[in-house]
């Protein structure tokens, strides 16, 4: 296990690279984000001392989900490479519940999203399908959950929503 320290704005992992370690943090914190220095970018937590992130490219060892920035000088992580992370677990067991807490409401946020894009969907294809013209509230909830779920901005008939 290696102690790691980051300046404010001093990017851990981008998304899309290759990761085999996981970090624990010590002090400060980190902020994850899609689409990092981009216009579309999206923080989506802010994470402090206790948590962990990184731990989907130990397990999965797919290409990173998100970027990590620190957000506080002297922010400090343990970095947990995967040949460690059996051995941490068993050392800490009281991580694994922790770490299982934390994928499990990542998990439950994802699907809320995704649940409550689907009815919007649905109460537009069914506002189309009446021919009643959709109501503004109706688009801009559509162009949010669009936005939150691709983190691109929405365009319709060529205008920016």
């Amino acid at each position: 296990m290696n102690h790691k320290s980051y300046d404010k704005g001093e990017v851990v992992f981008r998304e899309g690279s290759f990761g085999t370690t996981m970090y624990e943090i010590v002090s400060g914190k980190v902020g994850i984000f899609t689409s990092y220095g981009l216009p579309e970018e999206q923080q989506l937590a802010t994470m402090g001392a206790g948590e962990t992130f990184g731990e989907m490219g130990v397990i999965e060892g797919y290409p990173r989900s998100a970027t990590v920035v620190a957000l506080e000088d002297k922010t400090a992580a343990n970095e947990i490479g995967s040949d460690e992370f059996m051995d941490y677990l068993r050392e800490q067991p009281d991580k694994v519940l922790s770490i299982m807490r934390q994928l499990s409401a990542r998990l439950r946020a994802t699907d809320e999203r995704y649940v409550e894009a689907c009815r919007t969907v649905y109460e537009a294809i069914e506002a189309e399908d009446a021919n009643i013209r959709r109501s503004s509230n109706l688009r801009s909830r559509l162009t949010g959950l669009i936005h939150d779920l691709t983190g691109f901005p929405v365009r319709y008939k060529g205008i920016l929503l």
